[in-house]
């Protein structure tokens, strides 16, 4: 039985019979913007798949038809630390997808801001939609991007 007093989840985890793992995005009503928790959840997906040696290769995409993220979540309430804490898994998760041992691919569409593009970009192979938008507005404020570290 689930704990009712549990967050719900906001990412999902699979891995076929042939070897294709996929994490999917799932907080559609907030353009999958990438939260505390969603952080979580990521980096935990992605230690489970590094230790599965049936994974041959590692996908991300989306449940929101308007795009794959909407970058870090501005709405999400934190203090100092807490935006600290943010960046460090932000970082943390660009440098475990970037060592990931086997192909990592984004399945792009829509809008993929921010950190949505740095997933994306810390990918071995990107897909895009005829729709795709990739933005990087941090960039402009100043602030370190993922990419800027290769």
């Amino acid at each position: 039985m689930s704990d009712p007093t549990a967050p719900e989840t906001v990412t999902s985890y699979s891995v076929a019979e042939d070897g294709v793992a996929l994490i999917r995005l799932d907080r559609p009503r907030a353009r999958n913007a990438l939260n505390t928790q969603m952080l979580s959840e990521l980096l935990e997906h992605l230690a489970v798949a590094r230790g599965d040696e049936a994974v041959r290769v590692l996908v991300f995409s989306s449940t929101d038809h308007m795009g794959f993220s909407a970058g870090a979540d501005v709405r999400e309430e934190l203090d100092h630390d807490g935006h600290v804490a943010r960046m460090q898994m932000f970082s943390d998760l660009y440098d475990a997808i970037v060592a990931f041992p086997e192909p990592t691919v984004a399945a792009c569409h829509g809008d993929v801001v921010g950190g949505g593009a740095e997933i994306s970009i810390a990918c071995d192979l990107r897909v895009g939609g005829s729709n795709l938008r990739m933005r990087f507005p941090g960039a402009a404020l100043g602030m370190p991007v993922g990419p800027a570290r290769l």
